[in-house]
């Protein structure tokens, strides 16, 4: 995990709040709350090194492996 990059991140999120907040006021709660849940997803991602993270193929492969063997096994 890169600090640098996450800290980064948090500072550019409290810039966003501080500037977007006084025009959400005026918006209904589910806006607001939509508006924290993606910057809360926006933060946390930063805290993942997605560049060297497994791809979708390779979770797929991970789950479906016992899947695939059953079924050569006992249906082909």
């Amino acid at each position: 995990m890169m600090w640098g990059t996450f800290f980064a991140t948090m500072i550019i999120v409290m810039i966003i709040v501080f500037l977007q907040w006084p025009k959400m006021k005026t918006n209904p709660k589910k806006d607001k709350t939509a508006f924290i849940v993606l910057l809360v997803i926006g933060l946390l991602l930063s805290m993942l090194d997605l560049q060297y993270m497994k791809g979708p193929t390779s979770v797929r492969q991970f789950l479906f492996k016992p899947f695939v063997e059953y079924m050569q096994k006992y249906l082909f």
